[in-house]
Formats: C-alpha cells, sequence, structure tokens
C-alpha cells in the first residue's frame, strides 16, 4: 500500500521521513489506514482523468484531527475520505455539511475550501447500489439486521430505509453504541421503524423471511455466531463492509448470497471523486485498480 503519511512533531512524515507536498493533495484518514485501498483507487482515478494531485494514506487519531485543521500541514490538502472510527469526529470539525452527512450525522469525504471543512457522506448512496445490485429477488427484503452502530452502521440504516425494507433492527456489543443510535433515530423520527439491542448470545433462528444482513463492526471481529446457520426457504444476503485482512476467516451460512465491501469501497469512492472534480468518473480504472 506504500508509505503512511503522519503528522510528526515537526510536520509531515512519509514512511518515517520529512515530507512536504509539492502540490495541492488528497488523502484517506484512518486510524489503523494502511489496509485501505482507497490510495490504490484514487490514483488510479487521478492519473486517468490526467489530474496533477498525490492521494496519500494517513494515519491520524481523534485527538490531532483539529491541529491538522488549524495548523500549518493541511495547507495544502484540498480533500479527503474517513474511515472508521473518525466519521464522527470529522463531521463534529466541518464548518458545513451536506444533508447527507447532517442527516447521518457522520462524514466520510471532505472538500477543503479556504481553509473550510465541507463534509459529505457517500456511504449510504454506495450501500445502497450495492445491495440491490447483490440481491436476487425483485421486491426488497421483508427485514434486515445491522451488526454495529457507528457511524458505518447509520449510513447502512439510512440506506435500508431508502431501499424500503420494513423491518429493521441494529444490534451492538456495547450499552453505549446502541444509546448514541436510539438518539439518532430519535432525532430522524425513525426510532417507531428501526429496532436497537444488543448482539444475540445464541445463533438466531433460521428465518422464514427474505433478509439482509449488513456487518458494520470493526476489522478481524468475527461475527459468525450472530448468523443463523443457513439461509432459510427465502433470499438471504450478508454484505459485510470490511475485506482484505479486515475479514476473518469464517464460512458463511449455507444458502447465503454474500458481497464484501469491495464494491461498496469502489462506490462510495466513485461518488467522493464525483464531488471534488466533477463528472466524468473513472469507473473502470477504479475498479481495476483494487481488483488486481
Amino acid at each position: 500500500m506504500g508509505d503512511i503519511l503522519e503528522i510528526g512533531p515537526d510536520g509531515w512524515r512519509l514512511g518515517g521521513y520529512a515530507w512536504q507536498p509539492e502540490g495541492e493533495f488528497y488523502a484517506v484518514f484512518g486510524d489503523p489506514v494502511a489496509h485501505s485501498l482507497s490510495p490504490r483507487m484514487q490514483s488510479a482515478a487521478l492519473r486517468e482523468r490526467e489530474l496533477d494531485h498525490q492521494y496519500l494514506p494517513l494515519k491520524i487519531t481523534a485527538g490531532q484531527l483539529r491541529q491538522l485543521k488549524s495548523g500549518p500541514e493541511g495547507g495544502l490538502l484540498r480533500g479527503f475520505n474517513v474511515t472508521a472510527p473518525l466519521k464522527e469526529a470529522v463531521a463534529a470539525l466541518c464548518d458545513g455539511r451536506t444533508d447527507p452527512a447532517r442527516d447521518l450525522g457522520a462524514v466520510n469525504t471532505v472538500r477543503v475550501e479556504d481553509g473550510k471543512w465541507m463534509g459529505h457522506n457517500t456511504d449510504s448512496g454506495g450501500i445502497l447500489t450495492v445491495l440491490s445490485q447483490a440481491w436476487s429477488a425483485e421486491e426488497p427484503p421483508e427485514e434486515a439486521v445491522v451488526l454495529g452502530a457507528g457511524g458505518s452502521a447509520r449510513a447502512a440504516v439510512d440506506a435500508l430505509i431508502r431501499w424500503d425494507v420494513s423491518k429493521i433492527t441494529v444490534q451492538n456489543r456495547s450499552a453505549g453504541g446502541q444509546d448514541r443510535m436510539r438518539q439518532w433515530l430519535a432525532g430522524r423520527k425513525l426510532q417507531q421503524r428501526v429496532k436497537v439491542e444488543a448482539l444475540p448470545a445464541t445463533s438466531p433462528q433460521i428465518s422464514s423471511n427474505s433478509k439482509v444482513w449488513v456487518c458494520c463492526v470493526a476489522g478481524e471481529v468475527p461475527i459468525g455466531e450472530y448468523l443463523p446457520a443457513a439461509a432459510g426457504e427465502q433470499p438471504a444476503l450478508l454484505l459485510d463492509l470490511r475485506y482484505g485482512d479486515q475479514r476473518p476467516e469464517e464460512e458463511l451460512p449455507s444458502g447465503f448470497m454474500f458481497s464484501d465491501g469491495l464494491p461498496v469501497l469502489m462506490m462510495q469512492g466513485g461518488l467522493s471523486f464525483a464531488w471534488w472534480f466533477g463528472p466524468p468518473v473513472p469507473w473502470q480504472a477504479m475498479r481495476d485498480a483494487i481488483e488486481r
């Protein structure tokens, strides 16, 4: 994935060495960030559009975000993507937010204009596109379960509501995460439509309804115990937003359709690219970059 950009005591460090940008650049923020394929994908898109910008992986903590925004390091930073667990922290520092970012309370894309951070969220659109393409039936599923309660889980809930799924449940390990999800749902007047509960202590029963599971938990966390042993007679789909080394090796339930997070990464990344640079989005170049 190349060298990682960091903020050192004396400014930028790239791969452990002092670094100065030669011009305007873009980045993906994360902690960790080495797993991200966004630099490979967005760099390919920039080359295809003949745009002379670098796109780098930036390892940064939530506590360093304010320093970056107000300090000299961010002077040539013109935009960035945001991975978990920084999406809510970045949203709090944005000077303006689009309607999707405001609705979700989380930001995954930022455009920097005159030092101001303008926040956007392309996660929901990316998730909705991939779910609808991966689903085998004509009608949306009757039920959906979202595993996790962070910014990506909010985007998943938003996508499922837009897909017109009638019964949605969010399951999360921590009571604090459950409470924050309930507060967000109440703010959008969705608390009657979406149920929030703890992760099940035992594997759930095989569903008699068509059903989707969306995994929004941290990397390397097994989820097999929270899924039924097999699909029922109706379609069942698991969308795991993780990809590559983030996903632990575990068998899928028998009969499940499956998609990992790579198609979502490409969709949300292409929407981010369009928000920064306008059309056309070089979809094929982006796809080739992450599938090689």
